[in-house]
């Protein structure tokens, strides 16, 4: 069974062995470095909860740094999103320049939301014989995200070897000496993460990232299914691969067979890695992994399979730099989440899995990026080293309820669990605390979070309120409208929600049916800003909107041309519902956040600022994450010299 402890112990004799362990793909042994440049990101670490435990003596090691080097507020992107800030801190750039605007983007031909971060182009030639398509030639794998990152810079004009670790938006990988991607690896359906729920019970409307799968036992209890993978590539009909699935009982539990592999398992308990291989039409298969997880026991089983990972020993895709560096960190410190937002979040908001067992895997993930931070640590080898752990965000997305004692969700939080943002940021410091252990006397250290934090207590539909207004117009005899405007009568309105902070016009020329001039552009945006400032909630009377930014000021640059026309930035409390950033409209304005996911940032920037800390004074005033990158290219600039 999957031990925690022993990724702790790998990362740890990782030290010893360097010297007889082959740098597999990477041109051997390179000579120890004298100084480097670390830069460590905690995703989402907020300087007020911070500042919080440190003066109650819960940070040692991040008070420790603040009082022998430096700490303050880091201003955050606008909108303060993940992708949108990372991008900013990767190339030093405003989203006008790197072209990262939110999580999804919009076709504004079709008004479809699309994945912002990267992008998958299939073969465009096929031959196409009894039911087969052949590729003539490969597909490609498009990062979207535009400027040079500061760690192939360094590389290239300093002569700096860098190692950057599951940093967000850097998939597929820069050809540099070393690189994990992060945020924007898909998993093998080519999503950014769908898990599968197998129950003998019917169940509601689940989310898009949610494969419900209804089974029946026989007398004997045993269930017989399949478990689908990616659609075979050769067959013209794209049917999905699929592996047998057995379920059946045992003491204290379920024997579950997954393919070749079987594991038994108690209520709540999840299994070790399984490695999963659907045969390609041919003499091929393509492999990836899952993890198991019994939620619940007989006579009534369900089963969740987590999202299937790509495979790091056999990658289908390249998410690693050099190729094999992969495989090597498997070698290291066994098999790993690969995809690129591998926190489960959605399967905890829809209450598929408890608390309990989603944070076990929480702490497994955070087991293997600290296994792998440290044993690049330990390598000495790089003269720039930049890694994020982005747990802190995500358990405080997950549990702020926790803390906010007026969320609709912390009275039904069990008491144990009430705490676990402060344990996020305890194991923070402690990670902390072993890479300043790591470090030698000429090491530069660079801590930084792309935003903070927020309570989520009302979900707003931005949508609707564009429909109570008049500007968003359902067609005739419609009431609501399901995602993407199904019931939306482009022929009359002009503006839309789309995305987490978007407000775009319906501008004739540019969208697909777009009926708003140019020359009404600046007074409708006027009209639209000044009647959000006005909306108020009306159970509290406080303001849902704190700004309204346009999107022509806000960003400037050549890639200005995917931006918002407007960029909503609510107040503390407020953000908009997951309805609005799919391009759905429910009949209320706003409701109860009545979700898991209980905390956020999408709302003013100024609202969820991140933190800087560092080991030495800055020589440079640091306003937001975009300065970063200059921080950090004087740092290694000052090494090289």
């Amino acid at each position: 069974m999957f031990q925690l402890r022993d990724l702790r112990r790998r990362a740890a004799l990782c030290a010893a062995v360097l010297g007889v362990v082959a740098l597999a793909g990477c041109g051997g042994d390179p000579e120890p470095v004298d100084s480097r440049v670390v830069v460590l990101g905690f995703d989402g670490m907020d300087p007020v909860l911070a500042r919080r435990w440190m003066d109650e003596g819960k940070l040692p090691n991040f008070s420790r740094l603040a009082e022998e080097g430096h700490f303050q507020e880091l201003g955050t992107s606008n909108p303060p999103q993940s992708p949108v800030a990372w991008s900013s801190f990767a190339t030093g750039k405003g989203p006008g320049e790197h072209g990262i605007f939110d999580f999804l983007r919009r076709n504004p031909e079709t008004y479809t939301p699309n994945f912002s971060i990267s992008e998958n182009i299939p073969p465009d030639r096929f031959i196409k014989l009894f039911g087969l398509q052949v590729p003539l030639g490969s597909g490609e794998v498009l990062n979207r995200r535009q400027g040079e990152a500061f760690w192939v810079k360094a590389e290239r004009d300093e002569g700096a070897r860098a190692s950057v670790l599951r940093i967000p938006v850097t998939y597929p990988p820069d050809d540099i000496h070393r690189m994990l991607s992060g945020m924007g690896v898909p998993d093998l359906l080519g999503t950014q993460g769908t898990y599968t729920y197998y129950t003998t019970t019917r169940l509601g409307d689940a989310g898009s990232s949610t494969r419900t799968v209804r089974v029946r036992p026989d007398r004997q209890g045993r269930i017989e299914s399949e478990f689908e993978g990616p659609p075979d590539p050769l067959l013209e009909s794209g049917e999905p691969m699929t592996v047998p699935l057995v379920l059946e009982p045992a003491e204290g539990g379920a024997l579950v067979q997954l393919g070749d592999d079987e594991v038994s398992l108690e209520p709540g308990e999840w299994s070790d890695w399984i490695r999963v291989a659907f045969d390609v039409t041919g003499p091929v298969s393509v492999t990836g992994t899952v993890r198991l997880l019994l939620v619940q026991g007989y006579p009534s089983p369900r089963l969740y399979v987590s999202p299937i990972q790509i495979d790091p020993e056999n990658p289908a895709v390249e998410i690693a730099s050099p190729s094999g560096y992969a495989a090597e960190l498997v070698e290291d410190i066994g098999l790993f989440h690969t995809i690129g937002m591998p926190e489960e979040t959605w399967s905890l908001n829809e209450e598929h899995i408890s608390d309990a067992a989603w944070l076990e895997m929480e702490k497994t993930i955070l087991a293997e990026r600290e296994a792998m931070w440290f044993e690049t640590l330990d390598k000495n080898d790089s003269e720039l080293v930049v890694g994020a752990f982005v747990q802190t965000d995500r358990v405080t997305h997950m549990f702020y309820r926790g803390l906010d004692e007026q969320h609709p969700r912390h009275a039904d939080t069990a008491p144990e669990h009430r705490d676990e943002v402060e344990w996020i940021y305890r194991e923070a410091d402690r990670i902390l605390g072993e890479t300043m252990d790591r470090l030698g006397p000429d090491d530069r250290l660079i801590v930084i979070s792309d935003h903070g934090f927020a309570p989520f207590r009302k979900a707003v539909h931005l949508n609707r309120w564009l429909v109570d207004n008049g500007y968003l117009v359902l067609e005739e005899g419609a009431t609501e409208s399901d995602v993407i405007f199904s019931n939306v009568d482009w022929s009359r309105s002009r503006a839309y929600a789309l995305g987490l902070n978007g407000l775009f016009l319906n501008l004739a020329g540019r969208e697909g049916q777009g009926i708003v001039a140019a020359d009404e552009v600046e007074a409708l945006k006027a009209e639209i800003s000044a009647g959000l400032a006005e909306w108020t909630d009306p159970e509290s009377g406080e303001p849902v909107v704190r700004r309204v930014f346009d999107g022509e000021a806000a960003y400037r640059g050549p890639e200005r041309g995917d931006a918002p026309d407007m960029v909503v930035g609510y107040h503390r409390g407020y953000r908009a519902s997951w309805q609005t950033t799919l391009g759905a409209i429910p009949k209320p304005l706003m409701e109860p956040n009545r979700q898991k996911w209980s905390g956020d940032h999408c709302i003013d920037p100024a609202l969820v600022p991140g933190v800087l800390f560092s080991n030495f004074t800055p020589e440079v005033e640091i306003g937001g994450i975009r300065d970063v990158w200059q921080l950090t290219r004087r740092q290694i600039r000052e090494d090289e010299s």
